[in-house]
């Protein structure tokens, strides 16, 4: 954070940054879809950043309190969801090459455009968040690249009609960030990233940071998109989600990367070095059929693996992927697998599970129906962080999803999951 010496800069720090915490509660209440994203971010203080914020598209978010403190609170509400919308549409991995500046703008047009529509809660045409456009004292007119004939265009479509068009020349800025993992006097300089020819594209809202994202951390975003998505719709779709997103990100939602990593990256969440982690979700939310990620310190507790002996999984994906499921033993602090079809026959644990699969001798066979399986985990009293369901999906369900994040491990050939992600084997 920030280290501040003047007790007015602190009570600015202080005050902006109880906006923001407020402000992300509040965004997470009444649009969990964006809420979600949002809390996946660190919010960083940043006194020396050259507009109102920044991000890497990834795991920061940059603000400057000397800044935001003249905004509404609908407006700097409206720059918070401006950066996440850098992530909800993907928008460094997206650029594949085209001119920088008049990328950067074509996004902004259509980011601002989404978030212009944002409903309040409640209301079907008051507006959740205002656009930011003001005389900003140290920083001057700010406006918004938004403009009503970019209506219907995507980003890719916005660039096409700029890139024939005399666009202002951007700035050059030098960005000094700060690195909130830095701590003591000299944080402010141990801490700092120099950005020098950084390209402000006059979109008033915030300065584009150059970043490359890796395979991993594409792939890091897009799960991190379908959490967003499955909280949404846990939360009986409260909120709004942009029109077409999932359809059009996303399809069937299946993985597009071997199911090894999808698999590993979802459980990974848990022990990740992000402020937050999906598996292990806030409690005080889940009351409220809300998944509200946790913090990363805490250690997984139990894993439930239901596996479906009705004849749908081979025995060598089984066997592959309890291969994925030994090193857990190492992160959680108990597995579990419930063997069932049409009713739980076996309980197993971790330390019995290669035993119990070189003897083959998996009780099932007939129909399968996954609601004994969540009876006995709620009789039981079982609290698992996740539950792994290794099945083809056709079967029966509980009409409610679970108080618990649900991954659905699938062959090539199954049906449709009512809740849950699903990964498909090759």
């Amino acid at each position: 954070m920030t280290r501040a010496k003047d007790p007015e800069t602190e009570e600015l720090l202080r005050r902006e940054g109880d906006r923001v915490s407020m402000l992300r509660m509040q965004m997470l209440e009444s649009h969990p879809f964006w809420g979600y994203l949002l809390l996946q971010f660190r919010m960083i203080p940043c006194l020396e950043l050259p507009t109102f914020a920044a991000t890497d598209c990834v795991r920061r978010i940059w603000y400057n309190p000397r800044f935001t403190r003249h905004l509404t609170a609908q407006q700097l509400g409206f720059v918070l969801a401006h950066e996440v919308g850098h992530q909800v549409l993907l928008t460094v991995e997206r650029c594949v090459g085209r001119n920088l500046h008049l990328w950067n703008c074509a996004t902004d047009y259509a980011i601002n455009r989404i978030v212009a529509q944002i409903k309040k809660p409640g209301f079907h045409e008051e507006k959740m968040y205002h656009v930011p456009e003001a005389t900003i004292p140290e920083l001057g007119k700010v406006r918004p690249l938004l403009d009503a004939r970019f209506e219907e265009m995507i980003a890719e479509q916005i660039y096409e009609v700029l890139a024939k068009e005399e666009l202002e020349a951007p700035r050059v800025v030098t960005l000094r960030l700060c690195d909130s993992t830095a701590e003591g006097e000299d944080a402010e300089e141990i801490g700092r990233i120099d950005l020098p020819d950084v390209a402000d594209h006059h979109g008033g809202i915030d300065v584009h940071i150059p970043v490359d994202i890796s395979p991993e951390q594409a792939e890091e975003l897009r799960e991190r998109l379908r959490a967003a998505v499955e909280t949404w719709r846990r939360s009986a779709q409260r909120g709004d989600l942009p029109g077409g997103y999932e359809r059009e990100l996303f399809g069937p939602m299946r993985a597009v990367v071997p199911w090894q990593r999808v698999f590993r990256n979802f459980l990974g969440q848990a022990t990740a070095t992000d402020d937050y982690s999906l598996t292990r979700p806030n409690k005080r939310y889940l009351e409220q059929d809300l998944v509200v990620p946790g913090h990363h310190s805490e250690r997984i507790g139990m894993i439930v693996v239901a596996l479906d002996t009705s004849g749908s999984m081979s025995k060598e994906q089984i066997s592959e992927l309890v291969a994925e499921l030994t090193p857990l033993s190492a992160m959680a602090e108990e597995v579990i697998l419930i063997v069932a079809d049409a009713k739980v026959h076996e309980v197993v644990s971790l330390d019995e599970l290669p035993r119990w699969l070189d003897a083959a001798k998996a009780r099932g066979g007939g129909g399968t129906d996954h609601r004994p399986v969540f009876k006995y985990i709620e009789e039981h009293r079982l609290a698992p962080e996740v539950l792994i369901g290794l099945t083809d999906l056709y079967s029966a369900f509980p009409k409610l999803a679970p108080r618990f994040p649900v991954v659905w491990v699938v062959p090539p050939d199954h049906g449709e999951a009512p809740w849950g992600r699903v990964i498909e084997l090759e």
